[in-house]
């Protein structure tokens, strides 16, 4: 869905003094001010100072933290916050209070405005709950107000037609009992809003309805999305106090039940949204309105009464090769001291910058200034492209229509990549993704570039890890949407199956040892099905030793199966288990001796299964794995990648109980499963983020089996091994102040020795950026 353009403008100082609490700029505001005159000239002001700070968790005003002298230029990581800060000299002012903007360029490229756009996950987002007696507001660094009325202006009614009332929930009450309502929210987001969502209800039956205010201007001058208690949805405009109807539409549902409504900009004009189960509205609108933050609210006319229970404005993200990000050191607006020494003219004032694009208004006055950026540079980015080690990124200050500020020295930063740094985003609910490892010794794996450019990468590694780039980006697939993945390297070759919301797809890649086409796309967005929309996307692939390919993939209630010819044609899709309870998903797939394919998932009421499919496709009775899994949506992915051990033709299953705890059960020459044997007494964590999958992941070294999880508490990984006489040995812990989310590995090889070769995502809370390789050393 196309968007509507975010348009950024100068935050003005009262902006600043609203709900996000932000320190006023009060120095040189007086406009009696006698430096100040209608005929002045243009203000001259100019950089005579910058320094680095590489701790981007320091108080603002602090002197620590930096990572060279001033006006030095240092070394910074892709996918590292820092903080920039730049020392201003104006010797003249004008009559106006100036913002300012951040440029850069990349290898002396073209100058362009460094935007807001956050790390690491570049989500534009404010969230407005409620809770007893007070308003929670998320997006605002921890604001909470005390009163349900703190949060709004109203320009209609008074603070005792609001209130926080409980059902099931906490939620807004806002009666027009008393006359009509009209408020306003107090949100400064400092990015221009794409979309304006509430879930209500109306808790009257007075014919006026209630709805969402935007495009604001005064009382008199907004506009409306409105609902009555019939189910009409209307978008109305008042000009001038008179109220007319520019669209209309009906769904049939009860108002008086909670329901979602959504204002979403587009391009040529508006979507009205509205949607309460299964059913939904959605109504188009032509009209040349914006999306302001500062215009954004709800009426309630006279006599109705509405429920509230969130508030979501939200933005359009990006991933830009660099970014002003949200600070953890400080607010928006939060007023500087002088910390650098560039200028010995009086201090006036400055602010730190946090998640915005321009500065707050700047002192009118004769004198220097201090204003500090923080900023990632990232490693991949929209796209998609690549920032390599050894670009060098320049900075500089601008005023508010894009004029540079005069410096003295320019801070030039050159970038860094640190060793085993993937970058990118994790492919959502994964089976096997490698690292996969070529005969030569490169190693490959699949990930996307950004959670905003949802494409599928092969990147590699031609040094064990230490780095890794993208390879045949050309001519990478069209498909993207990654949410259910899986893939197996057979010989030369990567075969990969992937379902997205609307379709299941098959890609293979050859990698370095093909003899003619070495890493390269070879086969891309080959359609194998079209099922009906599953809950979960999930999926997983097997290659059989004739060259043909079973894949199993999400449907509505149960999983599909399907099997490529060795000569290309895919068959007709198979449902698992179709007329027997319960739903299925969660499936993995591993070859065995002779081409027997296992199979074991997930049971939508917490059990787990296990068949084979047999090398003539015949499948074999089910057998119950465990019971006591989790049974919500998040579980279905409870099964850690199926491991085969050759030596004893034994197949080993790990999965997760609900209660977090690992357990494993084996079948040996395709006898029935041995009892279940706990993996450890941690608990794993499930689901981390946008996986609905347990967060492990198993390998085999012969007839030891390794496993790595991700601890539920400290959130590290740890690693444990099973021997040959079935003892765990007790779980190592592998990382050191991290939030893990992710791990998938694979047994690899290095300078003849095995390793587990894994990637695990260090806390990118579903974006992008913390991807490392590790290795753990096998070899006794």
């Amino acid at each position: 869905m196309t968007r509507h353009r975010a348009t950024h403008l100068p935050i003005p100082l009262a902006a600043c003094l609203l709900l996000a609490g932000a320190v006023s700029m009060t120095a040189g505001c007086d406009s009696s001010d006698p430096s100040v005159h209608a005929d002045a000239e243009p203000p001259v002001t100019q950089q005579s100072a910058f320094r680095v700070r590489s701790d981007a968790s320091a108080d603002l005003n602090a002197d620590a933290g930096w990572a060279g002298q001033a006006n030095e230029n240092v070394t910074v990581d892709a996918d590292a916050p820092f903080r920039l800060r730049f020392e201003l000299e104006t010797s003249s002012v004008g009559p106006d209070q100036p913002s300012f903007q951040l440029q850069s360029r990349r290898n002396g490229g073209e100058w362009q405005p460094v935007g807001a756009e956050n790390f690491p996950k570049p989500e534009k987002l404010v969230e407005i709950g409620f809770e007893e007696g007070r308003v929670s507001i998320r997006g605002f660094e921890g604001t909470e107000l005390t009163g349900p009325s703190e949060g709004w202006r109203l320009d209609r009614g008074d603070g005792t037609a609001l209130s926080v009332a409980r059902e099931d929930s906490p939620y807004l009450r806002a009666s027009g009992e008393a006359g009509e309502v009209l408020a306003l929210g107090r949100q400064d987001t400092h990015w221009g809003p794409a979309e304006f969502a509430t879930e209500m209800r109306l808790m009257s039956g007075d014919p006026s309805g209630a709805g969402l205010v935007f495009d604001y201007h005064d009382p008199e001058n907004y506009h409306l999305a409105h609902v009555d208690p019939a189910g009409v949805v209307s978008v109305r405009r008042v000009a001038d106090g008179v109220e007319s109807r520019l669209a209309e539409g009906r769904l049939e549902f009860d108002p008086q039940r909670w329901f979602e409504l959504k204002v979403i900009g587009e391009e040529d004009g508006l979507v009205i949204e509205v949607e309460r189960g299964d059913q939904a509205l959605l109504l188009p609108v032509e009209a040349d309105v914006a999306l302001d933050p500062a215009g954004l609210g709800f009426r309630v006319p006279d006599g109705g009464v509405a429920g509230f229970r969130s508030f979501a404005i939200e933005g359009e993200p990006a991933t830009p090769r660099v970014s002003v990000i949200a600070s953890e050191g400080y607010r928006h607006g939060e007023e500087t001291t002088d910390l650098l020494a560039g200028s010995d003219a009086p201090f006036t004032g400055g602010a730190g910058i946090s998640f915005a694009d321009r500065t707050p208004s700047s002192p009118r006055e004769i004198g220097q200034s201090e204003w500090e950026w923080p900023l990632v540079i990232r490693r991949f980015a929209d796209g998609p492209v690549m920032n390599r080690a050894g670009d060098v990124f320049e900075f500089r200050m601008g005023d508010a229509d894009g004029q540079p500020v005069e410096a003295v020295d320019l801070p030039r930063l050159t970038l860094d990549v640190p060793d085993g740094h993937v970058g990118g985003t994790f492919v959502e609910t994964p089976a096997r993704i490698g690292p996969w490892q070529a005969d030569n010794g490169d190693l490959y794996f699949l990930i996307e570039p950004a959670e905003t450019f949802n494409v599928l990468m092969t990147v590699k590694s031609s040094d064990s890890g230490r780095t890794w780039r993208e390879v045949d980006g050309d001519h990478r697939p069209a498909t993207g949407d990654l949410e259910g993945f899986g893939s197996v390297l057979v010989g030369d070759t990567i075969h990969m199956v992937h379902q997205t919301s609307d379709d299941v797809w098959y890609h293979a890649f050859r990698t370095a040892d093909h003899p003619t086409s070495p890493d390269t796309w070879s086969i891309r967005d080959e359609r194998i099905a079209s099922p009906i929309e599953p809950p979960t996307q999930v999926a997983d692939i097997a290659v059989r030793s004739d060259g043909s390919i079973v894949v199993v993939y999400g449907g509505p209630e149960k999983i599909h199966l399907a099997i490529r010819s060795p000569d290309g044609r895919w068959g007709e899709e198979r449902v698992i288990d179709a007329d027997v309870s319960p739903n299925l998903s969660g499936p993995m797939l591993v070859r065995g001796a002779d081409d027997v394919i296992h199979l074991a998932y997930t049971g939508s009421d917490g059990s787990a299964w296990y068949r084979r499919l047999e090398a003539d496709g015949e499948l074999t009775p089910r057998e119950q794995v465990a019971r006591g899994l989790g049974s919500d949506s998040e579980d279905v992915g409870s099964i850690l990648p199926l491991v085969y051990l050759p030596e004893s033709n034994t197949v080993s299953i790990v999965y997760r109980l609900d209660s977090g705890i690992l357990e494993e059960r084996r079948s040996v020459d395709h006898g029935p499963l041995n009892p279940a044997v706990p993996v450890s007494d941690r608990a794993v964590v499930q689901n981390a983020v946008d996986a609905d999958q347990t967060g492990a992941d198993a390998i085999a070294d012969g007839e030891t089996l390794h496993l790595l999880f991700i601890d539920e508490r400290s959130r590290q990984v740890f690693h444990t091994r099973r021997a040959p006489d079935g003892n765990w040995s007790s779980p190592v812990r592998q990382t050191e102040g991290v939030r893990a989310q992710w791990v998938r590995g694979a047994r690899l090889s290095r300078d003849g020795t095995s390793v587990y070769g894994y990637v695990f995502d260090a806390g990118s809370d579903g974006g992008s950026g913390r991807n490392r390789y590790r290795e753990i050393v096998l070899d006794d």
